[in-house]
This record gives structure tokens, C-alpha cells and sequence, in this order.
């Protein structure tokens, strides 16, 4: 879901829930990242207790793996404007899709990831990030 920039900038400062998008993390497919040419940056914080995947999503909507973020840990990409990423968050017995995510424009989105464990539910705190 894409954001006014003023939006963005408001909403960015706040923390908010992403429900499970999959009982088995984030599948296979999801609607493909759109074809731009504008360079942005994109970093995921892991503020979790569990190891986190990262995938970005082709122009086909296939997940390609881009590795993992163990908890405490944080790692950037180069990426486009409105690329589509997610995070799936795994735990003992199940996985946890949080996405999409992306940069609205050239800026470096900072999405921090959490986890509510009374809700099961990945929090997500997106600095300048649309999701």
C-alpha cells in the first residue's frame, strides 16, 4: 500500500502491527516489484529474538532469498523506489511474513523488526519506509 509522502514521514515515526500474512511465512509469490530505475537503499534492523530472512520480490513476484539478519543485527541493500521486500521471522514452530515493505523515494528506509509474543504478531517501525 502506497503512502502520501507527508503520510509516510508521519507514520514512519510510529510502530505498527502486521498481522501474519501466512501460518507458513511468506510463501513462494506476491505481486511482483514494479519495473523503476530510481536508486534508493533499504536496511532492516533485527530487534527480534529469532532470525529473520529477507526477500525481495522479482518482476515475475517470485521471492528471491537475500539472506539472513540474526537478532541485534542489521543489514542494508541497494534497491529501487518502490521495490518490494519482505521479512519473514522464524521462530520454533512457525514462520511470520512481515512485507510489503519499500522505499517511497531515493532516501534509505530504516524498517526495525520486533516481535509482540502475547499478539504473535511482528511489530515493524519504518523509518522514512512504506508498508
Amino acid at each position: 500500500m502506497t503512502k502520501s509522502l507527508f503520510g509516510a514521514v508521519v507514520f514512519s515515526i510510529l510502530a505498527f502491527q502486521v498481522s501474519i500474512a501466512s501460518a507458513g511465512g511468506c510463501g513462494d509469490m506476491k505481486p511482483p516489484s514494479p519495473a523503476t530505475n530510481i536508486p534508493t537503499g533499504v536496511r532492516f534492523t533485527n530487534d527480534t529474538q529469532y532470525t529473520v530472512r529477507i526477500y525481495w520480490t522479482d518482476f515475475d513476484g517470485q521471492l528471491r532469498d537475500y539472506g539472513l539478519v540474526q537478532p541485534d543485527e542489521s543489514v542494508g541493500f541497494k534497491t529501487y523506489v518502490h521495490h518490494r521486500w519482505y521479512a519473514e521471522l522464524y521462530m520454533s514452530d512457525e514462520a511470520l511474513c512481515a512485507g510489503p515493505i519499500s522505499a517511497p523515494d531515493t532516501e534509505t528506509c530504516d524498517m526495525r523488526l520486533m516481535f509482540d509474543g502475547e499478539r504473535g504478531m511482528i511489530d515493524m517501525d519504518g523509518g522514512y519506509c512504506d508498508y
